[in-house]
């Protein structure tokens, strides 16, 4: 059933693949602000346009979670990567506020097709020691995209003459080669493995909704989602246009959030795998959340750089716990984290959605430092709800475990 070789490239695939939903995403936020000069849009249009994709994908992952089964995950991801490359090429043709409106409601589609391709894919093809190192990569690659935004954004954009169209319409062209490479190798590995493209028993959606702890987690994604999803919207034009840096220097200051994420990633998910536990790596990064963005608002120089450090750190480093434990709660099947994912991270999206939008309504009436100080204290119900959650890991090890470690 594992033959090594065709599920990692399967699995490699699958990340590259939603690796480009992420960069969709984000690529805006570094030159947001030039984008609604160019428009001609206010602050809440743009919150509009960067969190609609969240309202699309949420709406997907509720109504669609039948349809991914009864079409398989290769069709699934399929359309995935075909949508939102379609999504990425309207950019070129972007005049107004409503066609980039347009643009990323498709790319939203398609990421809602993306929602239960992972969990489905890695609970099938690996082991239950294996998972923890594979959710730990797939949860850092918002953190890879983030960093890739804020890092090669701007000098892309000079590259191509200032031209933000070609730059959003980039990450299209690498979804249609993750595409390609999805048909090939994910065909050969069809025909060997165990057929995940089994129907959806119509008593998941109601077992897992009745199921404490994934409505808890579920919680727990939103709020996180909620202040994740502003800060990395918004934090970057609070430097440009409230503590008055150049676009560069707000740009650079950005990167070190997905940086120190994608250290968190690694390190917790290391640290998660070797420990066996789960919940020490849940609450207490919630809480550095918190008080990370807070002092990346309101500290200068080095305090400031701290601040953003440790918000990106808290932010990633509960990442592999949250992908790891749906996979064992009680009773699941493959289908039924798929299902737990799509409800899971379909709350995520949708509070994406609305924070952005709700943000930069209330920057009309409140500075942008105040909202973002505001919208980032769902963190601390975060790590409340996570608190009370059970412990699905295990801390029991035999000898030379203990040695390893």
């Amino acid at each position: 059933m594992r033959n090594t070789s065709h599920r990692y490239l399967i699995v490699t695939v699958m990340f590259l693949g939603l690796m480009m939903q992420n960069i969709l995403w984000f690529a805006p936020a570094p030159f947001l602000s030039l984008i609604v000069d160019d428009l001609g849009m206010n602050m809440m249009q743009a919150g509009l346009s960067m969190s609609v994709i969240g309202l699309i994908t949420a709406i997907s992952g509720m109504f669609l979670g039948e349809l991914f089964i009864r079409i398989g995950i290769k069709h699934t991801f399929s359309i995935a990567l075909v949508l939102m490359a379609l999504g990425s090429f309207m950019n070129l043709v972007v005049t107004k506020f409503w066609i980039l409106l347009s643009a990323r409601i498709l790319i939203g589609i398609g990421f809602g097709f993306c929602l239960p391709v992972a969990g489905t894919v890695i609970m099938t093809y690996f082991s239950e020691g294996e998972r923890p190192y594979l959710n730990t990569i797939n949860s850092l690659l918002p953190y890879f995209a983030t960093a890739m935004t804020f890092i090669l954004t701007i000098p892309v954009f000079q590259f191509f003459g200032s031209s933000w169209r070609i730059t959003l319409a980039l990450p299209g062209v690498f979804s249609l080669g993750a595409l390609i490479l999805w048909q090939k190798y994910y065909q050969e590995k069809e025909r060997s493995v165990v057929r995940v493209e089994e129907k959806l028993d119509r008593n998941i959606l109601k077992e897992i909704i009745g199921n404490k702890q994934v409505i808890l987690l579920t919680i727990a994604d939103a709020c996180d989602m909620w202040s994740f999803q502003f800060v990395a919207t918004y934090l970057a034009t609070f430097f440009y246009t409230e503590a008055m840096m150049t676009l560069a220097r707000s740009s650079y200051l950005m990167s070190i959030f997905p940086i120190a994420g994608i250290i968190a990633g690694f390190s917790c998910g290391i640290a998660m795998g070797r420990i066996g536990l789960r919940k020490p790596f849940t609450w207490p990064l919630h809480i550095m959340i918190f008080v990370g963005t807070t002092m990346a608002l309101y500290l200068d120089g080095t305090g400031r750089m701290i601040g953003i450090f440790l918000s990106g750190f808290g932010n990633a480093g509960w990442a592999p716990a949250l992908f790891t434990m749906p996979m064992e709660f009680e009773n699941m099947t493959p289908e039924k984290v798929g299902a737990v994912y799509a409800l899971m991270l379909s709350a995520g999206f949708f509070a994406a959605f609305v924070s952005p939008f709700l943000g930069g309504y209330l920057t009309e009436f409140m500075t942008l430092r105040t909202v973002i100080f505001l919208f980032s204290m769902p963190s601390l119900l975060a790590a409340f709800v996570t608190w009370k959650m059970k412990e699905t890991g295990s801390a029991k090890r035999t000898k030379r475990d203990k040695l390893i470690i």
